[in-house]
């Protein structure tokens, strides 16, 4: 009787002490902080810009006001955009975008959210050349969308980029460009 005492008191020891030696490996392994974005590819974005985007079903341009800054923690690029109301836009919405690196993918990520629900996640390669192809990951086909093309953003200047892509319309199979033109105020 004494043995089978000591025994399950030795079992009890060394359940007990088991996870707290465990636990305190797991908490003495310091966490590696990783590395901060290059972000030089993306530094002529930072300020305000105005982007005039023209859908072809629509009968105008809309114009939004964008401001690039660059996170103080130097792990994000952070936009906000704002579009102004107009005949078929009824009210301003506002859209923010978070932009960092992903070293371990190898690839630039855009994280948005924004007013009435609007949400993205959309990764892209890189910079070939003058130009940066964005796909929407996000994207599922609704009863008005059945697809949607790449978003490719070409670099004119420091001041000037051209955005590109388009969709289709699910109940007429109609392609449906849109073009928008910003410059850097």
């Amino acid at each position: 009787m004494r043995l089978q005492r000591l025994l399950t008191g030795v079992a009890v020891l060394l359940a007990t002490a088991t996870p707290a030696y465990a636990l305190a490996q797991v908490e003495g392994t310091p966490v590696p902080a990783a590395a901060k974005p290059n972000f030089s590819s993306l530094n002529f974005m930072v300020g305000t810009w105005t982007c005039h985007t023209k859908s072809a079903r629509r009968p105008a341009a809309y114009v939004t006001v964008s401001t690039y800054t660059l996170d103080p923690t130097g792990y994000w690029i952070n936009e906000t955009s704002t579009t102004s109301p107009n005949s078929w836009i009824p009210a301003r919405l506002v859209v923010a975008d978070k932009i960092t690196y992903d070293s371990d993918a190898k690839r630039w990520v855009d994280v948005s959210s924004g007013d009435q629900g609007a949400y993205g996640l959309s990764f892209a390669k890189g910079w070939t050349g003058n130009q940066i192809v964005w796909h929407d990951v996000s994207f599922a086909p609704s009863p008005d969308i059945s697809s949607q093309t790449n978003l490719t953003t070409t670099k004119v200047s420091d001041s000037k980029i051209v955005s590109t892509s388009s969709f289709t319309e699910a109940k007429t199979g109609r392609r449906v460009s849109v073009v928008s033109t910003c410059t850097k105020s």
